[in-house]
């Protein structure tokens, strides 16, 4: 008797496996986290991601100048939240330029999410060049923000 009562539970346990299963949604996907990251980046409100919280600690967001020598090619900022991102990106415009663009989205792999950079850039533009995640507990988080700036 004890045997068939270990077994069903067992049994039970098994089949309710695929119900626990939990598939993610757009939010959870890192498809989804790129694009909305990108809505926002172009809608200048990165800071309403901040709600689902989709990084670990800090972020690093790297701008990149496409006419540089060399020497000060990159400026890096370490920033706590989107929000904060969003206010630092604010303060280095003037009358609204740098303009933001995100390009076609290209794809997520390998720990980056690219857009598509064949048809060139304009000046006074600054584009979502690159986001690199990773996976904290079955979700994608953000690690770093590229940016290119235009010049």
């Amino acid at each position: 008797m004890k045997r068939i009562a270990i077994s069903s539970m067992l049994l039970l346990f098994v089949l309710s496996l695929p119900i626990l299963a939990k598939t993610p949604t757009s939010g959870e996907s890192i498809d989804g986290l790129a694009k909305d990251v990108a809505e926002a980046y172009e809608a200048r409100d990165m800071g309403r991601l901040d709600s689902t919280k989709p990084y670990v600690g800090r972020i690093k967001i790297v701008m990149q100048h496409s006419l540089s020598d060399g020497a000060g090619e990159f400026v890096v900022k370490w920033v706590k939240s989107l929000a904060q991102a969003e206010r630092w990106l604010k303060r280095r415009e003037i009358d609204g330029l740098p303009g933001r663009v995100v390009k076609p989205f290209l794809k997520c792999e390998k720990g980056a999410c690219t857009y598509n950079f064949d048809d060139g850039i304009l000046h006074n533009t600054l584009y979502l060049k690159k986001i690199t995640y990773g996976f904290r507990k079955g979700r994608p988080y953000i690690k770093s923000i590229l940016l290119l700036d235009g010049d």
